[in-house]
């Protein structure tokens, strides 16, 4: 079948159910497929519908456990720890940021821990939430090198840390925060996975092959290659603080563990006037001249607002790959991907 403009919410109900047959409780499997589409519609296909197969076999194979609830406990006033007891990432960065939110609004600020969860999704959908519940907040997670250790450091060969997202996000207007969220590495690993399914080659200085030698193609990053860190020293330095801060800190991780820390915007002065300043330097940024090359300068997270609007009334462009993909993985635990676009 054609697999441009398809229903984001039926391709929402596909993943829910396939979700729920491959074992996963019904709360988190409508967590998952929500966020995997919303990706999807925001331009992060490296984080989207094609992860389908992926969290089915880490259910399958034991890697998580897609039944089990995080456990959150208050390790100090304002200080919470969210344990994802070995389960799906998503579920337990869904219910950290609803705790973040709740102890930021009532104490002006909070930080929380999450340990012990599988992959996480889209990190920027979790500042997202809070910037839009009217704070600062940013999160990074780290301690994944020992299964995901795919970076190397600035002026080395060998990968010693993983692609340890970072994200910050404030409020902007209402339906428009203003959220950074990237890789420590030129390229997150998911880009790559989806550069590979479809054929297609990397840009230069995303990788190097096994010896060490830089290319543009994803099988030399499978086959013993590293990705690179962002801006040379810069990535690398973001990526060994994280390390740092996610596995010294946290502890042993399943996948990643995160760091999040919210801050309220009216804190140190009244709303109205955070809204005013907010809203007058975004006009300011998106009335500034567009450099050769550009229609408009845009602020951070605004493609991803703009995409997902375009999105919901034209529905989503799956790559062909990728939709085979996911034909497949549906189709392991009994679901008929076909059905859900048919008719």
């Amino acid at each position: 079948m054609d697999s441009s403009a398809l229903s984001p919410a039926r391709m929402t109900d596909l993943l829910r159910d396939a979700l729920a047959a491959g074992g996963f409780t019904d709360r988190s499997a409508v967590a998952i497929a929500t966020h995997l589409v919303d990706a999807e519609m925001k331009g992060v296909a490296s984080h989207g519908t094609n992860r389908l197969g992926l969290y089915l076999r880490e259910a399958r194979d034991g890697v998580i456990d897609p039944k089990v609830e995080p456990a959150v406990t208050e390790a100090k006033p304002g200080i919470m720890h969210v344990d994802g007891m070995g389960g799906h990432g998503i579920t337990a960065m869904t219910r950290a940021t609803e705790v973040l939110i709740e102890t930021a609004s009532a104490r002006g600020m909070a930080a929380v821990g999450v340990v012990k969860c599988g992959h996480t999704g889209r990190m920027g959908a979790y500042v997202e939430q809070a910037a839009e519940a009217g704070l600062f907040a940013t999160c990074f997670g780290g301690g994944g090198r020992r299964l995901w250790g795919n970076v190397v450091p600035f002026g080395g060969l060998d990968p010693m840390m993983s692609t340890n997202p970072y994200t910050i996000g404030a409020p902007g207007r209402p339906g428009d925060p203003v959220v950074c969220d990237f890789a420590i590495s030129t390229l997150p690993a998911g880009k790559v996975a989806v550069a590979r399914v479809n054929g297609q080659h990397l840009p230069e200085g995303a990788i190097i092959d096994k010896t060490g030698q830089p290319s543009t193609n994803p099988e030399d990053f499978y086959d013993g290659g590293a990705l690179l860190p962002a801006a040379g020293p810069k990535g690398s330095g973001l990526g060994v603080i994280a390390e740092l801060m996610g596995d010294a800190m946290l502890g042993d991780a399943t996948e990643y563990n995160w760091t999040m820390i919210a801050l309220k915007v009216d804190a140190f002065r009244p709303m109205a006037d955070y809204a005013e300043a907010a809203s007058g330097f975004m006009d300011e940024v998106r009335g500034s001249r567009p450099a050769p090359g550009f229609d408009k300068v845009m602020l951070p997270g605004e493609r991803e607002t703009r995409l997902a609007e375009a999105a919901a009334e034209a529905g989503l462009n799956i790559e062909a790959g990728v939709w085979n993909g996911i034909v497949e993985a549906a189709s392991g635990v009994g679901i008929d991907a076909e059905s859900y676009f048919s008719g």
